[in-house]
């Protein structure tokens, strides 16, 4: 019999870390049986009828009545119930009625260590003692971590599957309506603060006096859409920096962009990343986080978090020395296939689930 298994997120925004539940639950779902739990709201419903259509089991619950999700993990037996966070308040409540069902508790951080407030930390280390083992995604997420609870972090580095493009790039950039000679630099992440655009939009006229055929095309959706497009108008870029919303053609867009720009403040390990990386996708991208460790620290595009000349600097270095750009990228994407598929993730995490299952089972016995 498979042990029951559920992935679990309170966030209503799940963004990249909804992709990282569906594929670690699509590549452990022969092993286990999956149930992906979400609240029935907003972005939270598309990602549990998204894992619907993977034959995942999926539970919804309303944020505001725990008490039922309580009673449904106990009614349904669940024997590891794994719960996801983005900011660590995130979770608190599927953590503890989880270890109250008497399931065990795993719990990944998604992102650094955020939280300031001191009621938050010390909830936060209240909240741990129910849960059984950590997971960082990377191991600057492990390191900021360190020390705001107790217990072991262990690293299980994202991983994502490598999807081909559907179709030829002078197709896709002819749909886009890029000219001849135009250089396409693709940004795909969510429109949060986090994900620094309002930086590359600093950047982009200085990229622009440099390569004035530069097109930026930034894909995606979220709450500071409306305030960069804002920005964009302002400083008569609209010509050369389209924001297009969120889009289901990110391999065929990666595959036909000159490059592929990250300019976030902080990450934990960008799946948008790892999707470049597989792409071959020559990279500019801010050093911190889990970016530096997916690309390496020798990577030639590596800017500091925050400065928008450097990130300029780098760009029209990027779009100027090709030989150095394509050579890069063909790095990223052997650094990815050795280190950052989904199934080395599902494997790893499918390993830790056993061993924590096989010492509640030797526990239960001793008891």
């Amino acid at each position: 019999m498979k042990h029951r298994i559920v992935l679990a997120t309170d966030s209503l925004d799940p963004s990249g870390m909804g992709e990282h539940m569906l594929t670690l639950g699509g590549a452990i779902q022969d092993a286990f049986d999956i149930v992906l739990a979400a609240p029935d709201e907003g972005p939270s419903a598309v990602l549990l009828r998204r894992a619907a259509a993977l034959g995942l089991g999926v539970k919804k619950f309303d944020l505001h009545q725990l008490g039922h999700w309580a009673k449904w993990l106990q009614e349904y037996r669940a024997d590891l119930v794994h719960v996801h966070a983005g900011i660590g308040w995130e979770g608190h409540g599927l953590v503890r009625h989880a270890k109250g069902a008497g399931a065990s508790v795993v719990r990944t951080e998604h992102l650094p260590y955020l939280l300031t407030s001191v009621v938050q930390q010390a909830e936060y280390r209240a909240m741990l003692r129910a849960v059984d083992q950590r997971i960082a995604v990377s191991q600057a997420v492990a390191q900021s971590h360190a020390g705001w609870g107790a217990g072991k972090i262990d690293v299980i580095p994202n991983g994502i599957f490598a999807v081909p493009p559907r179709r030829e790039p002078r197709d896709v950039r002819a749909e886009l309506g890029l000219a001849e000679g135009e250089q396409m630099i693709l940004t795909v992440a969510r429109f949060t603060a986090q994900k620094g655009y309002d930086l590359l939009v600093a950047a982009a006229r200085a990229v622009l006096s440099g390569h004035p055929k530069a097109r930026f095309l930034l894909v995606g959706d979220g709450p500071e859409l409306d305030g960069i497009r804002s920005a964009i108008a302002s400083q008569n870029l609209g010509k050369s920096i389209t924001p297009t919303g969120a889009r289901s053609d990110v391999p065929d867009l990666l595959a036909s962009a000159d490059l592929f720009v990250l300019p976030s403040h902080f990450e934990g390990l960008p799946l948008a990343l790892l999707e470049a990386m597989a792409a071959s996708a020559p990279i500019v991208a801010t050093a911190n986080g889990g970016t530096v460790e997916a690309l390496g620290s020798k990577h030639p595009f590596l800017v500091p978090p925050g400065d928008s000349n450097a990130l300029s600097k780098a760009i029209n270095l990027a779009l100027a020395d090709r030989a150095t750009a394509h050579a890069s990228a063909a790095a990223a994407r052997a650094r990815f296939t050795a280190l950052f598929s989904a199934e080395r993730m599902a494997q790893q995490t499918a390993a830790l689930y056993r061993s924590i299952l096989s010492t509640t089972i030797r526990r239960g016995a001793a008891a």
